[in-house]
Formats: C-alpha cells, sequence, structure tokens
C-alpha cells in the first residue's frame, strides 16, 4: 500500500503563521473598510469615521500569537467605540483575538477576556440597536460567535497539553520498561552464571591435589560456562547500541532445560528433570521457561545448601502450562531487595500468567508459574 502523505507535508514554521496573520488581518480590515465607505452617511455619522476604528480592531491582528493579550486589548478598545462610529461587526476580529488568548494563555486570563469581551459586546449591542428585542438579537449572536470561538481556542490548548502529557508519558514507560528488561537479562545471565562459576571453583579449589581429573573437569565446565556468560553479555550490550538487534539471541527450546541441568554441580544440588513427553514450545514461551528454571536453580545453588530439587514442565486443562521447581532445601522467605524473583515475576506477569513463590509447609522454596498457551503466542503441539 502506497504511503499517504498528509495535505501539508512540511510543517509550517512561526514565520509561516505571521504571515498568515498579516494576511488575514489586512482582508479583514479591507474586506469591512470597503462597505463602510460605500454606506450612505446616516444619523449624522460620517461613513469614513467607521475606517480608523476598523483598522485599530483588524490590523494589530496580525501580531495576535505573539501578543494574544495586548492584541486583544487593542480589538477590545476598539469595539468600545465601534457603536459610536457606525461598526456593528466588531465581534468578528474580537472572536479572532479572542480565540488567541484562550489557546495560548492560561485559562485565567482566557476568562478575564472573555467577560471583558461579552460586556463589550453587550454594552455596544445595547446603544446601537434601536430596541430592547433588536438589541437581545445581536448581542446573542455575537455572543455566540465569541463564546464558539472562545471555546475551540481553549479546547485545541488542551488538547495540545494531553497530547505533550501523553507523549511524556509513553516515553518514559517505555524507557522504564526496557530499562527493566535489560535489568532481568542481565540478572538472568550474571547470576546464573557467577553461582556455578563459584561453585565449579570451589570443587576445583577442594580436590586439586587429590582429584586433579575431578578439578580439571570443573575448570573445563568454567571455561565454557565464562565464554557463554560474556556472549550473552556482549549480545546485551550490542542491544544498547543498536535496537533493532535480535533481543533474546538463539532460540531456546526445552532441550536448553537439559543443558541446564547438566551443567549444575551434582555433588551440591541433585536436580530431577520432569518435562511432559511430547511437549513442544513456541520460542517465546519456551524463553519464559528457561528463564524461570535458569533463576530458580540459581537460588538453590545460592541459598538452599545442599538438596533435591525437582523441575516440572506440564501441561494442564489442555491450554494452560505448568512450570514448577521445589527443593528440600533450607527454604525461608525470600530475601529482601533481590531481583531474581521480582524478575521472574514481571517475566510471567508480561507473559499473561501468575507466578507465587514461597516456602514449603514440609520444608524447602517452590518457584511456581502458570502460563496460558494461545495461538501465535506459544503453544504445545502434541
Amino acid at each position: 500500500m502506497a504511503e499517504r502523505r498528509p495535505l501539508i507535508a512540511r510543517r509550517l514554521r512561526p514565520g509561516h503563521w505571521v504571515a498568515v496573520d498579516v494576511f488575514v488581518a489586512v482582508a479583514l480590515a479591507a474586506g469591512f473598510s470597503v462597505p463602510a465607505v460605500l454606506v450612505p452617511e446616516s444619523a449624522g455619522v460620517s461613513p469614513h469615521a467607521a475606517v480608523p476604528v476598523i483598522a485599530l480592531a483588524c490590523l494589530p491582528l496580525a501580531g495576535r500569537r505573539r501578543r494574544p493579550v495586548p492584541v486583544c486589548a487593542l480589538v477590545l478598545v476598539a469595539a468600545v467605540f465601534a457603536p459610536f462610529a457606525g461598526w456593528e461587526e466588531a465581534f468578528v476580529p474580537l472572536a479572532v483575538a479572542l480565540h488567541a488568548v484562550a489557546l495560548l494563555e492560561a485559562r485565567r486570563t482566557a476568562v478575564a477576556a472573555l467577560v471583558a469581551a461579552l460586556a463589550v459586546t453587550a454594552a455596544g449591542a445595547a446603544i446601537d440597536a434601536p430596541s430592547w428585542t433588536g438589541a437581545a438579537s445581536a448581542c446573542g449572536f455575537a455572543w455566540l460567535v465569541l463564546g464558539l470561538a472562545w471555546t475551540v481556542g481553549l479546547a485545541v490548548r488542551e488538547q495540545r497539553a494531553y497530547a505533550t502529557e501523553a507523549v511524556a508519558r509513553s516515553a518514559q514507560a517505555a524507557a522504564t520498561a526496557e530499562r527493566l528488561r535489560m535489568a532481568r537479562d542481565v540478572h538472568d545471565v550474571v547470576a546464573h552464571s557467577m553461582s556455578l562459576i563459584s561453585m565449579r571453583a570451589g570443587i576445583a579449589n577442594h580436590v586439586a591435589a587429590t582429584h586433579p581429573e575431578e578439578a580439571g573437569e570443573a575448570l573445563s565446565i568454567i571455561e565454557e560456562t565464562s565464554r557463554k556468560a560474556q556472549a550473552d553479555l556482549r549480545r546485551l550490550l550490542g542491544l544498547l547500541r543498536d535496537a533493532s538487534g535480535d533481543r533474546d539471541g538463539p532460540p531456546y527450546t526445552l532441550d536448553s532445560l537439559r543443558e541446564l541441568v547438566a551443567a549444575i554441580p551434582a555433588g551440591d544440588v541433585r536436580v530431577e528433570l520432569d518435562v511432559e513427553p511430547g511437549l513442544t514450545l513456541g520460542d517465546e514461551a519456551a524463553l519464559v521457561v528457561y528463564r524461570l528454571v535458569q533463576e530458580s536453580l540459581t537460588n538453590v545453588l545460592r541459598h538452599a545448601g545442599p538438596a533435591r530439587c525437582r523441575v516440572a514442565v506440564g501441561t494442564r486443562a489442555e491450554r494452560e502450562l505448568v512450570v514448577e521447581v521445589v527443593d528440600d532445601g533450607r527454604g525461608g522467605a525470600p530475601r529482601e531487595g533481590g531481583h531474581g524473583l521480582a524478575g521472574l515475576e514481571e517475566r510471567v506477569t508480561l507473559y499473561g500468567g501468575t507466578f507465587s513463590a514461597g516456602p514449603e509447609p514440609a520444608g524447602g522454596f517452590a518457584v511456581r508459574a502458570s502460563l496460558l498457551l494461545t495461538r501465535g503466542r506459544g503453544e504445545d503441539a502434541r
């Protein structure tokens, strides 16, 4: 589909708007002056007496965007003398000036200008009209024009202010969401990798003298883990420079969970992985599950001590994916100030699921999440 261009492709600059206002001011002055001159003299009022009043009311409109209040004051002065000069349409340039005040000034100033305009118009109608009925009719029409111009100006001003605030709020929300996402990714990579490296380094140091082969195996795992962490960090840092890059790197699958579990030191935590046979997940759901299990196992390594841990991933009620990570370690309440569980809850909530984490009644700690598998996000393809 071809891109539709706006009617005015380039935004008008302030100088262009000044030119428009000058044209409008001159056009109004000429449009009101010519008929006033052609009207024959009546009631002792020369037709030429209206020309200076018309000029005073219309020509200042050229500067209504830069000095709305002084311009409105000049137009009000002209409207005061308009009835004595035999000019009945002074409310038209007054409406233009009033619109600028409502559009560009504070509401209190705009209300004061409106009250003054209505009062001057009513007085002029009472002086110029031959009867109270005619005065009421002329005043009602003039008030309608003034009220409409003022209301449109105020509405546009408030709409612009609301749009500006909405853009600012949207930008702030986007920046906050991106910051939290990056914080979750950095925490997931660094916390888990450093925990594994710390555990394996402790094992290597402990058995280096007596079992050098086990120390070598631990060092190999440390090397592999550090390389993966370095690659993930490089990808995350690349995203900070180029937002168009791949956000989540290579896609995670349920096989990634097996690699994750295999890297856990068996002497410290014995992990049992139970994945529902035939279950497959989309990339988005698989990433949430992987990060959920990764952070949960990190917490088990850091806080549970020697323990057994069961990781279960399966479906319930066909469209509900359930993930559980339960250990029988020291348990206890989550530590204050931690970011891991908060990040997991954010991930699960953003996906539209539910999350819970806390100590078990019989001891240990459990992390549970439920994700709704719907088409277009991730679903089992059994």
